[in-house]
Order: C-alpha cells, then structure tokens, then sequence
C-alpha cells in the first residue's frame, strides 16, 4: 500500500496544470510506481501454481500416480525456479504499459487498482489463468497436427517460389 502512495505522489508531481503531451518517463515513471504496488499485493506462489497444476493434472488424468511428496516437489521446482524471472517479467511491464499507453489510462489503471474492488478484481486474475491455461494447451494440442502441415506448406511455397 505504501507503494501505492507513493505512486500518487509521483503521477501528482508528474502532472501540471496544462498537461503538455505526456513524455515516455512519465508514464513509466506512473506505471513503474503502479507495478511496485500490484507486486506488493501479489500472491506469487499462487501465481506460479497456475503454471504447474494443470501438467500435475494432466498426469493424473492419464492414471498416473502422483503422491503428495512428488506434488510438494513439482510445486518447490517451479517456485525455485519461476519466482524470480516472474518478479523480473513483472517489473518490465511498467517499460510495456508506458510504451502502450497514455498518461491517462495508466493513471486509471492504477486508480482503479487504488479501490477495494479493483485490488480484489485484480487479486483474482491468477485464478482466471488457472482455469483458462488448460483449455488453452489443449486447443494447442488438438490444433497443430493441422496447422504444422499448413505452415510448412506455406513455407515450401514460399522457398520455391525464389
């Protein structure tokens, strides 16, 4: 939350009266301010179970065993092993977010973020991906013995064609 503070102080100090057109420090000056108080909130643990739960899950459905320790030890793998570069990832959208967007919208991002509602809305994302990444690598799964074929055919055309 002191984060968050922080982040009004700065965008407060970043507009004037007549806002000129903004500048790319600005925004990644707001956006980086906005990203340190989602990153205090965070539950990154969480977020990183999303990544491994459906691959445990896709183990179980196909009858293989898994018992609690060989999960503890999947999840600990990918805690070690995803914790910091997801920080690091995290911490670079500020550089995307003032790339893509204006003054304005990431200073609604991180308004809206600044409410209860917001916090709890964006608390529930890692759940979202959760649910939608396994019907995600399925449709992968299910699509690209079609589209590999297409794609190299497109490919050879492209070669024969010089």
């Amino acid at each position: 939350m002191r984060h968050l503070l922080s982040a009004i102080a700065v965008s407060a100090a970043l507009v004037t009266p007549v806002q000129a057109e903004e500048t790319y420090e600005q925004r990644l000056a707001l956006a980086t301010g906005y990203i340190d108080a989602t990153l205090e909130d965070i539950d990154m643990a969480a977020m990183i179970k999303t990544m491994w739960q459906p691959i445990v899950n896709d183990i179980k459905s196909k009858g293989i065993p898994l018992n609690d320790d060989q999960i503890a030890r999947i999840n600990q793998l990918y805690q070690d092993e995803m914790t910091g570069p997801m920080y690091e990832i995290m911490r670079d959208q500020a550089a995307v977010m003032a790339e893509l967007f204006t003054f304005d919208e990431i200073k609604a991002i991180r308004d809206f973020y600044a409410t209860d509602l917001g916090r709890s809305a964006m608390s529930k994302l890692p759940q979202v991906t959760e649910r939608q990444t396994p019907i995600v690598l399925k449709l992968m799964q299910e699509k690209m013995p079609e589209i590999i074929p297409k794609v190299q055919a497109i490919l050879s055309e492209g070669a024969t064609a010089q």
